[in-house]
């Protein structure tokens, strides 16, 4: 409250506000509250959410129409002390299995589905700890396998597709596609420039190097998406903060309930156990539900970001433009009185 106050007093001379606390208090009265920025909602109908759909659904819409067949990925964790939310207990509060407080060990889980459920022979589960977790190099080679299986599954000339989210691990860049640091030194700019066959007066600053190379950023190149391409398989990467778009979220949270309602041991061999038994359980029905929940999800931003486009756009265009108008008229009135 204190950094706020001072940035208000720095900006507006006359606020009368001059206690921290009374300033909160303020802001409780109109609705404020401090959270943690992982925990605040993303407006999602800003114009870089809206341009990602729209890629996204036309691609999508591609993909359908010519009978792709596609697969959603995604990585879920389970922990060791996956208990359920609530239990019975006695009148002294007794009666929990669970021996520590802690999360544990806990698996890292990489997998896809269909309309047929999981696709089992790309399923990838191991133990996360502080030597081995989900990263690029595992990504990558997770992404090769997976394609050469779909590859073999499907023949050599059906098209293939794998959605997958914008996950760090998902996204590293090819060497040559990677752009220039501000943190680099005036002679790896050099280097990079070089490297990329690009003029230079090697008396220029390095303010000025910077801004040559970042005019000529080529463009993205991942290296997950040379991998599939070894298989002719496609990536689609989802729209950023949209995973209510992908289906398998759902089989994740219904994974994660029967390891909950079955975990009593309280070991990692358990997780894996039960994990494994829920992937192979999960059938062709509940996937295609899950994958009918994520489009009518998908529907409704498509509905909506419509709406803005062809009502509400067209709204505000008219209402920018009469203010405008009134604007002029008013300083024309003003001139004449002058005059």
């Amino acid at each position: 409250m204190a950094k706020v106050l001072n940035h208000i007093h720095n900006e507006y001379d006359d606020f009368p506000i001059q206690s921290a606390t009374t300033l909160w208090r303020h802001m409780k009265r109109l609705g404020f509250c401090y959270k943690e920025t992982n925990k605040v909602t993303i407006p999602l109908d800003s114009i870089s959410f809206v341009a990602q759909r729209a890629a996204y659904f036309r691609r999508l819409d591609d993909l359908r129409a010519n009978g792709v067949f596609i697969y959603y990925h995604d990585e879920t964790w389970c922990n060791v002390g996956e208990e359920k939310r609530s239990i019975w207990l006695t009148d002294k509060g007794e009666g929990r299995l669970k021996k520590s407080d802690g999360k544990g060990k806990r698996l890292a889980i990489s997998a896809m589905i269909n309309e047929n459920g999981f696709h089992k022979e790309s399923v990838d589960i191991f133990t996360c700890d502080e030597d081995h977790s989900m990263n690029s190099i595992h990504f990558i080679n997770w992404v090769e396998k997976a394609a050469s299986h779909l590859r073999f599954l499907h023949g050599p000339t059906a098209r293939i597709a794998i959605i997958i989210d914008n996950a760090t691990w998902h996204n590293e860049l090819i060497d040559e596609a990677k752009p220039p640091k501000r943190s680099w030194r005036k002679d790896q700019l050099q280097q990079w420039l070089d490297e990329h066959m690009l003029k230079y007066d090697a008396n220029l600053k390095k303010a000025e190097l910077l801004e040559i190379a970042f005019s000529h950023v080529p463009p993205k190149r991942y290296k997950t998406n040379a991998a599939a391409n070894l298989f002719n398989v496609e990536l689609v990467r989802l729209p950023i903060k949209h995973c209510v778009l992908n289906p398998i979220e759902l089989a994740w949270a219904q994974l994660k309930a029967y390891v909950r309602s079955n975990n009593t041991h309280f070991r990692l061999t358990d997780i894996r156990s039960l994990s494994e038994e829920y992937i192979a359980a999960l059938d062709g029905e509940t996937s295609r539900r899950f994958i009918e929940h994520a489009r009518k999800a998908e529907e409704k931003f498509r509905a909506a970001d419509d709406f803005v486009e062809e009502t509400i756009e067209p709204y505000l265009l008219s209402e920018d433009e009469h203010n405008e108008s009134d604007a002029d008229i008013d300083t024309n009135d003003e001139d004449d009185m002058d005059l």
